[in-house]
């Protein structure tokens, strides 16, 4: 049994008894999960590798449904309704709830272009409404007075930490109201990481963010929540400060004190 801490906050999903198998396994990956994720907050999952932070992450978008044969039990409630329903609009879930990889995934054309494609895709065609939203997340991503110049240029002439804004200014563009970050910056540079940590707190004032890392100290600097998880399961979820400090749980206390990982 999990423990789980009373968040006082609205909330922005909420897991109930959340299994997922990939194809051919015999056994799920994530098994009997329940948790909550607090509207405009950070939570950070940490966990040693193969525990199911990510099948649990990519889960939220339902990312999964890329590959067939996986299954999916139990719920994700999200605005008052189960995402995993067989009939959930996937286009428009993704909107809804974005994504940031571990890699930067700029595509083959204009950083204008890059931000611009999820704002075409909704329709919206008008030149002026375009460059204003483009510019609107481009600032809001920290990176438009880098790139104001260069609009027009290839998106992969940028560093490796210029791309991965300028994926978040992609996934901001049309407005979600949830992000998910996939270990985000490990790929980058030091500088690259403190910069992105940096955008990730203040997003958190207009959307809710899950952040799966490695790193213990990126978790314990940026989240708000963490949720330990090991062996498929969530073993506590918690204040950070205090997950860090006296965690409830032995086994959270010998992973956060390097006993196992």
């Amino acid at each position: 049994m999990a423990t789980i801490i009373d968040i006082k906050e609205e909330i922005a999903l909420q897991v109930k008894d959340f299994e997922y198998t990939y194809a051919g396994a015999d056994a799920p990956s994530v098994k009997k999960l329940n948790m909550p994720i607090a509207k405009n907050s950070i939570t950070a999952l940490i966990g040693p590798s193969g525990c199911g932070k990510t099948t649990l992450l990519r889960s939220f978008n339902r990312m999964h449904d890329l590959y067939p044969g996986n299954k999916y039990a139990g719920e994700i409630l999200f605005k008052n309704r189960n995402i995993l329903d067989k009939n959930e609009d996937l286009i428009h879930l993704r909107t809804q709830i974005g994504m940031i990889f571990q890699k930067p995934t700029a595509f083959p054309m204009s950083i204008f272009d890059n931000v611009a494609y999820g704002l075409r895709l909704q329709g919206i065609k008008n030149k002026t409404e375009l460059q204003d939203r483009v510019e609107k997340s481009l600032q809001n991503a920290a990176i438009w007075k880098e790139v104001k110049d260069r609009l027009k240029h290839d998106a992969n002439g940028l560093s490796g930490g210029q791309q991965q804004r300028l994926c978040i200014a992609r996934a901001i563009a049309v407005e979600p109201e949830v992000l998910l970050f996939d270990e985000p910056t490990s790929a980058l540079d030091p500088i690259s990481t403190a910069g992105i940590e940096e955008l990730v707190v203040e997003l958190k004032e207009k959307v809710s963010i899950i952040i799966v890392t490695h790193n213990m100290q990126q978790a314990a600097r940026v989240s708000d929540y963490t949720g330990f998880m090991y062996l498929g399961e969530l073993i506590e979820l918690g204040v950070t400060e205090n997950m860090f400090v006296t965690p409830t749980e032995k086994l959270t206390e010998e992973y956060i004190t390097g006993k196992f990982g």
